[in-house]
């Protein structure tokens, strides 16, 4: 062979001696475990939900009769007091079925007489032995039966009467009208529903907020409970509420059942005294910023076509408006007599809307979406670990070989908060049929291999749990995940394994 040849083979030779030799000898992968601290802390846990502001108190006026609407008294804002008249449907038709009722009364009442009369007379004879017993049963059966029309006659009076009166609408409450949904001119049929004409709000000094909570967790809610909720004109602002009433009716949406629970909160001055926003240390509208206002609203201005010029010289004309001195005070409810709330009227029958108006610069509005946070629970200095400590599971990254104690490593990925008392269907270690309560594990290394430690966990506030059991710590360090290891035992990797 050549010199070149026997060259090549060595180089060759040499090379793989090397590799072998390196393969054979190279350290071995070492994971990399990501840990954390068992500490002390507060945790504080809540529910987050999206409910609707509305009065206390909010009265749907309607109309028992049916007919045209010839008045209107009172528009959007008026306020109102108890029995005021608002509006009044065209009494045409009910006034001649009263005057009917009155004819039908006076011919009751004439009948009536006559056959009272007639019997009496018959009474007299028949003791005198001049009428026969069946003749007087007669005159009396006629008596009954005036009797029992004029009673009649007066209940369709009685009847007549109230149908009459109910043409007047009236105020059942003192308050503030915010919603009108009849004009003049427009026919109200009553024939098979009310229909609703106005809502009154009865005190606008106190709000509702109404928020759906899911089945999951409204057993942690209880009345008494304290809330905190925001509003989108005020986003720098956070309302202070209280949970008043818990209500026991499902309501099932998509197959997804919820509970309306309900907080009653003060109803703030947008302004302190004298019109000052800044006086009450409460964000106002003039005190906001034009440019903000304009980043928080621009996607839904700009559906509207409104443009940004637009919208900043409408909110500067706002401000103006809402930092001038008034000159007149707003009227209160007992300015006005309720006899003169009714203005003159057009000449073509519709009234003048007016009377004192509700100019009250309160925050909250009926109707407002409110982002609500109902605190459930709250723990000071407990135990505590990050969520991720309690879903990791160290099966994935570890070679072929199961830790010496602990229960069996792997499992499915339990993903989100971790719940105290929460069970599993699983079939082994149950008989029966009975459920097998599931175990809460966090993982120390103990040399160098993950050990698992049992734990209950407690209320989380979706960053840290509380956890209880015996071995705990303060300062102890746990596995939280793995520095971008890949898995060497063919299991799907991930900084996260699954949690029992």
């Amino acid at each position: 062979m050549k010199r070149n040849t026997w060259i090549g083979l060595g180089i060759g030779v040499v090379v793989v001696a090397g590799g072998a030799t390196y393969l054979l000898t190279r350290p071995k992968e070492e994971i990399k475990w990501r840990s954390a601290k068992v500490d002390r802390g507060n945790i504080t846990q809540r529910i987050n939900a999206t409910g609707a502001v509305s009065p206390v108190v909010q009265v749907a006026v309607g109309t028992q009769v049916s007919g045209v609407i010839s008045a209107l008294y009172v528009d959007y804002n008026s306020i109102v007091k108890k029995g005021q008249l608002i509006a009044q449907i065209d009494p045409t038709v009910w006034d001649t079925q009263l005057q009917d009722a009155q004819a039908s009364l006076l011919r009751a009442q004439a009948a009536y007489d006559f056959a009272k009369a007639d019997y009496d007379r018959s009474k007299r004879l028949a003791m005198d032995k001049l009428l026969a017993d069946q003749d007087l049963d007669t005159k009396e059966t006629a008596l009954k039966n005036a009797r029992g029309n004029l009673e009649s006659a007066q209940a369709s009076l009685a009847r007549a009467k109230a149908n009459r009166g109910y043409c007047d609408i009236t105020a059942p409450v003192d308050g503030v009208v915010i919603s009108r949904l009849a004009d003049v001119g427009q026919t109200v049929a009553a024939s098979f529903s009310t229909p609703n004409l106005f809502q009154i709000a009865q005190d606008l000094s106190k709000m509702k907020v109404q928020v759906s909570i899911g089945e999951s967790d409204i057993d942690e809610v209880q009345v008494g409970q304290r809330a905190m909720f925001t509003v989108d004109s005020l986003p720098d602002k956070q309302f202070a509420a209280t949970v008043s009433l818990v209500r026991q009716e499902p309501i099932t949406t998509s197959n997804v059942v919820n509970y309306v629970v309900e907080m009653v909160v003060p109803n703030e001055p947008l302004s302190g005294p004298g019109g000052d926003p800044a006086a009450s240390g409460t964000p106002g509208r003039g005190a906001r910023d034009p440019e903000k206002a304009w980043e928080r609203m621009k996607e839904r201005m700009e559906a509207q076509g409104v443009t940004k010029e637009q919208f900043l010289k409408r909110f500067k004309e706002r401000q103006a408006a809402a930092t001038a001195p008034t000159a007149r005070p707003a009227m209160k409810p007992s300015a006005v007599p309720a006899d003169r709330m009714a203005l003159a009227r057009t000449p073509g029958g519709a009234s003048l809307l007016g009377g004192p108006k509700f100019t009250g610069d309160l925050a909250l509005r009926s109707g407002m979406t409110a982002n609500v946070t109902i605190i459930t629970n709250q723990k000071r200095d407990v135990l505590r670990v990050p969520n991720a400590a309690l879903r990791f599971n160290p099966a994935a990254f570890i070679k072929e070989e199961k830790p010496a104690e602990g229960p069996r490593l792997g499992g499915p990925m339990m993903m989100g908060r971790p719940r105290s008392g929460a069970q599993s269907q699983s079939t082994s270690g149950s008989k029966g049929g009975v459920v097998a309560k599931r175990e809460d594990r966090v993982w120390v290394l103990e040399n160098g291999k993950p050990k698992a430690l049992v734990v209950k966990a407690g209320i989380s506030d979706g960053q840290f749990t509380e956890i209880t059991g015996e071995g705990l710590q303060e300062g102890m360090m746990i596995l939280t995940g793995v520095e971008n290891t890949k898995p060497t035992n063919g299991a799907s990797g991930g900084t996260n394994g699954g949690r029992r």
